[in-house]
């Protein structure tokens, strides 16, 4: 899927539902570090194919995020290789494409920074309505400050409207985000 053959992501488009996944595998992370990034790259172009999963290493294990769709997002872990020929459903030359490591300057910053919170986002898509339902979107590793002032300290990865956005400052929408907290996992 998504240009990966072996590739088996599991979506949820609700935030407990993921939280109740990954509560314990993301507890752990907290005091770790990014230390790299791939996102999958359109080598014809030479820019970023936001619709391929964004990979993280942390303490030796990547994980692979995904937004699908408007409304579902997966992680992964070690659930493919990134030699792994990747082929964008059967595009091929068409469409060549290669992990590219750290490509985006802006969120080179964020690596090797200690990951002080983690946070599971969700977004109101019917706020205007004056209806609520929240979905989850994504999720937020907020990192140390390098100053006071440091307003760049985060790694967001979420649901760009059916292709993945990252970004390293906290994403604000006119008070539709919701930010589900991961705290120390309690069994």
């Amino acid at each position: 899927m998504l240009g990966i053959p072996s590739f088996k992501p599991k979506f949820h488009n609700n935030a407990e539902s993921f939280k109740n996944e990954f509560d314990k595998t993301l507890s752990e992370l907290m005091g770790k570090k990014i230390e790299k990034f791939w996102l999958m790259w359109n080598i014809k172009k030479d820019e970023w194919l936001a619709d391929g999963p964004v990979v993280l290493e942390i303490d030796e294990k990547r994980f692979e995020f995904t937004a699908y769709q408007l409304d579902e997002f997966s992680m992964t872990i070690n659930s493919f290789e990134l030699s792994e020929k990747l082929d964008w459903y059967g595009g091929g030359d068409e469409i060549p494409l290669a992990w590219k490591e750290n490509p985006k300057a802006e969120l080179r910053n964020s690596l090797n920074r200690t990951i002080k919170g983690i946070n599971i986002l969700t977004y109101d898509f019917y706020e205007e309505n004056n209806e609520s339902e929240y979905v989850l979107i994504g999720v937020e590793f907020v990192l140390e400050k390098e100053s006071e002032s440091d307003k760049e300290n985060f790694f967001s990865i979420y649901n760009g409207l059916d292709q993945n956005e990252i970004n390293n400052t906290e994403l604000e929408v006119k008070n539709q985000i919701k930010r589900m907290e991961i705290t120390s996992y309690k069994s």
